[in-house]
Parts: C-alpha cells; structure tokens; sequence
C-alpha cells in the first residue's frame, strides 16, 4: 500500500485567496459587516448543504444590493504555489499517491483546471463534493475509503491548526504549513 498525502488547496496550494474585502468594495458594503455574515453561512456552502446561489439571495436581502453573476469566482484570485505542486510531483516520483483536499464550494474549484494544478495530482476532493468539511472526522475517513488507504498511510498538509489537529486526532501525519517550504519538503525527506 503506497502511502496518500493530501494538499490543501487554499492556503497551500494556491495564496491569495481572501474574497470578502473584494466582494465588499463591488458591493459598496462594509467589509466588517460581511465578513461576519460569511463566516456564519461558509461551512454550509463549502459542505454543499446551502447553495451559493441562495447565498446571493441572503445578500440582496440582508444587505440591500443586487448580486450579479458569481461573484465569489470573481473575487477569487489566488496565486499557485509552485513549490508545493513541485513537492506534489516529487512525492508522485517517490511512489507515494497524492490529492487535493479542500473546504471550497464550485465558484473556486476551478482553479484546481484553469491554472494546470490537477494534472499534478492523483486525485482531487472537495468539500463540496463529499458534503463535510474539515475539520470533521468525516472528511478524512472519507477520502481514505476512497482511496483505500488508514491514517498509517495518510499525510495531511494544511495552513489551518484547526484542520490539522483534526487530521492528527485521526492518527493521520498531519503537518501544519507556514509558508515554509523547505521545512516541508525536509520533513518528507527531500
């Protein structure tokens, strides 16, 4: 059994990927005030339990603007973290299996597509898709029945501590990532 790592996508994988200070300024709405009526409504989009669409709706509504198109998508503009990918295609070299894991919703995983991301990768797995989110046990343990895999053999990199105490509550190697590169790339033996 050849041992899984699952990436991150934001925050890892891709940088840059704040969108409420965006959407504020299109909306000509307070970034504090939306901020904070996101983060109540986020976990459910990303679990794909309330659609973004319905989102938009609440926005209109609660905020009194009118939403045109997607917006999140529009928001979006990460960056690739090339190191990372270069890891992903080191480690796919070494014979280990690798995935992307996100908490995302369909308006950003495009870019996974768009920027070239997935071809680096063995498979690719949101939040969205599998209807939990991390930091829920759920979302690890299915992503390893998928791949036929246990913790023994699975490796999690995440900037979230929260996720990454979730992943290891599992028995899963679960590294924290804070921008450093070669710490990452050293603790996988390169």
């Amino acid at each position: 059994m050849s041992d899984l790592v699952i990436f991150d996508l934001g925050g890892v994988l891709v940088r840059g990927i704040g969108i409420v200070d965006r959407m504020a300024d299109e909306l000509a709405v307070d970034r504090q005030a939306l901020k904070a009526d996101y983060l109540l409504h986020l976990d459910a989009m990303m679990a794909g339990l309330f659609p973004v669409e319905a989102y938009y709706r609440h926005l209109e509504e609660r905020f009194h603007v009118k939403v045109e198109g997607d917006l999140f998508r529009r928001a979006f503009k990460p960056t690739v973290n090339g190191k990372m990918v270069e890891l992903a295609d080191t480690l796919c070299g070494d014979g280990m299996r690798c995935a992307i894991g996100s908490n995302t919703y369909l308006s950003h995983w495009h870019i996974i597509d768009e920027e070239g991301i997935r071809e680096h990768f063995d498979a690719a797995y949101a939040s969205f898709e599998l209807g939990t989110v991390k930091p829920y046990a759920a979302f690890w343990a299915t992503i390893m029945c998928l791949e036929g895999v246990d913790a023994s053999h699975t490796h999690f990199i995440d900037d979230s501590p929260a996720n990454v105490e979730g992943a290891a509550r599992l028995g899963i190697d679960a590294w924290l990532y804070d921008g450093d590169d070669e710490a990452l790339w050293r603790h996988f033996g390169h």
